[in-house]
């Protein structure tokens, strides 16, 4: 696998920590595979607020959720998330599932 320059997932983490301490909500990122989401481990931070999530942001790739973030701070939120994540890390290791094993279902 090649080394993918710019963020780790690591680094995505920390700035979901700030938006999430900065707006007090919860945010995660989750990957699109196919028409299913694949939530990824470790890339949510904030308290469980028990809301509805609402979506951030959606492209053919990824969805972003919160739970209490301001309607006002999504664009500005997205374009924060959407400027360090570098879109290598989304198609590398650290964003398949953990079952990379099990066979996809057919679907009928």
């Amino acid at each position: 696998m090649n080394k993918v320059k710019g963020m780790s997932g690591s680094d995505v983490k920390k700035v979901l920590e700030e938006i999430a301490r900065k707006y007090d909500c919860k945010i995660w990122i989750a990957k699109k595979v196919g028409r299913r989401i694949s939530y990824i481990s470790g890339m949510k931070a904030g308290k469980e607020r028990f809301l509805p999530p609402d979506v951030v942001y959606e492209d053919e790739k990824i969805v972003i959720f919160s739970e209490g973030l301001p309607e006002d701070a999504k664009d500005v939120v997205a374009k924060e998330i959407l400027k360090n994540l570098r879109w290598e890390l989304i198609e590398s290791d650290i964003f398949e599932s953990p079952r990379k094993d099990r066979k996809e279902s057919r679907q009928c």
